[in-house]
């Protein structure tokens, strides 16, 4: 009984640590696509996606609240394969938050809402100010 137990813990313990390790390849993998400049946060979509629209809704909110602070860029996974690849963009939408070295420092697969972009991007850039101007944001739609 005893065995069986430590065999359970240790084949648990060997999940959890394949797990970071491939987790931090990942990251790791798609952090070496390069930098922007800028904090980024890239918004991948397609026209086939059908909560797209909703994602791009709270992505031009961000983008507008956030004003030069931010740059968003428009991916079309379809169209941009290569890039969705690189990123390893695998659902669609799919944020990413990049910060001005490069490195990726948040994924979000699926819908993410507002709330927690927020707080994604606060701990990116730093806390939203209240004099923050509107607008002024760098928005890039990609194209082939």
């Amino acid at each position: 009984m005893i065995e069986r137990l430590a065999l359970v813990l240790s084949l648990t313990l060997v999940a959890v640590a394949v797990y970071y390790g491939l987790r931090s390849l990942h990251l790791r993998r798609i952090s070496a696509a390069g930098g922007y400049g800028q904090p980024a946060l890239l918004y991948f979509r397609s026209d086939s996606c059908a909560i797209c629209p909703a994602q791009g809704r709270v992505v031009d909110g961000l983008a507008t609240q956030w004003g030069n602070r931010l740059r968003v860029e428009r991916i079309d996974a379809e169209r941009e394969a290569e890039t969705a690849a690189r990123y390893a963009v695998f659902s669609l939408p799919t944020t990413i938050l990049v910060d001005s070295d490069g490195h990726v420092r948040h994924v979000n697969y699926g819908l993410a809402d507002a709330p927690k972009l927020q707080r994604q991007l606060a701990d990116l850039i730093g806390p939203l100010r209240s004099s923050q101007p509107s607008g002024g944001s760098t928005v890039v739609e990609s194209s082939v």
